[in-house]
């Protein structure tokens, strides 16, 4: 399979930073799995459906078909059973997604499906059941090094009407959503990663093998010539 350089560092983010003990790139669901919390499902998504603001992002999708396309970049689970899903998106001229309003309207969606995915598959931990208020169970977060301008404008004021819209739901399921790029990404994601990684001198992680790769202690190559030459003129 495939793996991006971005999932890659998504991935070694949740197992070096955020001390994830499982953790997956590309985590789709199955089928199989016993659904959970139906009725709070169809709850959120009918109040999403229902929003003006937000309305264009579901369209005429059924929740059901709405969850089979999920997909999550990189998911973790900690020691405590806290979830991290992460979406990251790495594009080397800036987040594209097609125009500004494409772009919202998707990264919106990557937030909301993660969000009904983990309260469909994951509600049985015992992160869920922690009666503690203050406890986080669940981080969903977007990340993306460059989003430029206005852009990232637009999608941090839309990404706020979400949070404002979803802000019951969120505080009674103890779920943060965060949207993190340019200088924070570099402060919140990579830096401490590659902080992390100087701990770890052995790994299989792509993006930290590359990173290894690009700060090894390279040294010209010293020509042994002259010193050939030397030794058979001392021979003579």
């Amino acid at each position: 399979m495939k793996i991006e350089i971005g999932e890659s560092l998504a991935l070694s983010y949740l197992k070096h930073v955020k001390e994830c003990v499982i953790y997956q790139t590309n985590w789709k669901s199955s089928s199989r799995w016993k659904k959970c919390n139906e009725e709070k499902l169809a709850t959120i998504f009918e109040k999403i459906s229902g929003a003006e603001t937000f309305r264009g992002i579901l369209k005429k999708s059924k929740l059901d078909q709405f969850l089979k396309q999920a997909e999550i970049d990189a998911l973790g689970i900690d020691q405590t059973g806290k979830i991290y899903a992460i979406d990251i998106a790495y594009h080397e001229e800036g987040l594209r997604y097609g125009s500004t309003e494409e772009a919202k309207a998707r990264i919106m969606k990557k937030f909301v499906r993660s969000y009904l995915a983990v309260l469909r598959y994951f509600s049985s931990l015992s992160s869920f059941s922690d009666p503690s208020p203050e406890e986080e169970r669940c981080e969903i977060i977007f990340a993306s090094p460059k989003v430029i301008g206005e852009r990232d404008e637009s999608i941090h004021e839309y990404f706020n009407e979400l949070i404002a819209l979803l802000e019951p739901e969120l505080k009674r399921d103890k779920v943060v959503f965060r949207y993190i790029t340019n200088d924070e990404f570099k402060k919140v994601i990579l830096d401490p990663t590659l902080k992390a990684c100087k701990k770890n001198a052995d790994t299989n992680e792509l993006f930290l093998r590359s990173y290894k790769l690009l700060n090894l202690p390279y040294t010209e190559a010293k020509s042994t010539k002259k010193k050939a030459i030397s030794s058979a003129s001392s021979s003579l």
